[in-house]
């Protein structure tokens, strides 16, 4: 008797997704991302306020949960918490209220000296100018013309550009109080709703997504801080030494300005500097030298020894995603976007970190 072979029928193949379908999807994309550049750039002085009020908020926020525990209510903590902020940094501008009085009784004196030294600088500049004359001469007046008839000086243009900057900067950041006030006192309903947005798995996973961005911006903010602080104590005391006018304030601002990566540096090194150059006193080089060579220093013990051991292992980017980002924020937002630009980066790393999908990303971004 033969024997009766019995085919199995072909699995059935998955259904291929249209090419048309696909580029849709990646169009959509790409025109959602277009869109949220366009609106983080129009919209600048909001997403900054709320960013801001959140990496606050989350600072603040283990200091309610300890209010909690003795019993009093979480609107109660929050109120608390945000008034000892507040008082805190009222107090340290009533500690720098006297120099800063100092300093503007003395502006007309450093007003004096800056003037001189500026006309050295132009009789340097226009003796520069004249040389190359003779070398290059010009082909016509039209152009000289031409500039001598424009209607606004440039200085004036970046002056009225830059106190009506200054004016938005102080209107937002008044809000950021209330902003503060009202996320921790409805963060379990945030939290709660902002859960609820996705389903099944993906609702561990977001749980896991904001605990990760509130441990990294909470180690990031806090270590950065005592940095600063260990800093402005091993600067001031240098500052002092070498008879540097309003030392307290100018060894906090090169400590802190320091701790902005890779330009840190030179933004900390350039306002004693300026200071000590209008300074009567100092007709040696070697103050000069002792400030920029302290700040330089500090800096680098900082970066190298203090921020791995206060600011920890949580935030590990790598130098080419940190230059990419300051790039990108600082195009974006200018100085406020330098300063933003590593913990907006490393929470979009923690993002990545928790998602399946993403986490070449996060290989990308981290040091290996």
């Amino acid at each position: 008797m033969a024997e009766t072979k019995l085919e199995t029928p072909p699995a059935a193949a998955a259904p291929a997704v249209p090419k048309a379908v696909t580029r849709i999807s990646t169009s959509l994309s790409i025109i959602a991302t277009v869109v949220v550049f366009v609106c983080l750039y129009y919209a600048s002085s909001v997403v900054i306020t709320l960013i801001c009020a959140l990496f606050i908020a989350f600072i603040l926020d283990p200091g309610v949960k300890l209010l909690q525990r003795l019993r009093l209510p979480r609107w109660v903590g929050a109120f608390l918490m945000v008034v000892a902020t507040l008082a805190v940094m009222y107090l340290f501008v009533y500690l720098v209220y006297d120099r800063a009085l100092t300093f503007i009784h003395d502006l007309p004196d450093y007003t004096t000296r800056l003037r001189e030294i500026i006309a050295h600088i132009r009789v340097t500049i226009r003796s520069v100018q004249l040389s190359a004359a003779r070398l290059f001469p010009p082909s016509g007046e039209g152009h000289v013309q031409a500039v001598r008839l424009q209607g606004e000086p440039p200085w004036m243009r970046f002056l009225r550009l830059g106190l009506s900057s200054a004016y938005g900067t102080v209107l937002t950041v008044m809000f950021i109080p209330f902003l503060v006030f009202f996320m921790l006192t409805s963060k379990e309903h945030i939290l709660r709703a902002t859960v609820n947005l996705f389903h099944g798995d993906h609702r561990e996973r977001a749980n896991d997504v904001m605990r990760g961005i509130s441990l990294m911006v909470r180690q990031y903010v806090i270590g950065n801080f005592l940095v600063g602080l260990v800093s402005a104590c091993l600067i001031m005391p240098v500052f002092y030494l070498v008879g540097l006018r309003f030392w307290l304030i100018m060894g906090l601002l090169a400590a802190f300005l320091s701790l902005i990566p890779y330009i840190g540096v030179l933004l900390a090194v350039l306002p004693p500097l300026l200071l000590a150059l209008v300074q009567p006193n100092y007709k040696q080089v070697t103050p000069f030298v002792v400030i920029a060579v302290t700040v330089v220093v500090v800096h680098f013990v900082a970066i190298n020894l203090l921020t791995p051991k206060l600011v920890g292992r949580r935030v590990k980017l790598n130098a080419l995603t940190v230059t990419v980002a300051m790039l990108f924020w600082g195009w974006l937002w200018g100085g406020i976007g330098l300063i933003l630009a590593v913990p907006i980066t490393a929470a979009i790393k923690a993002v990545c970190d928790n998602i399946q999908a993403l986490k070449p990303y996060s290989a990308w971004m981290g040091e290996g």
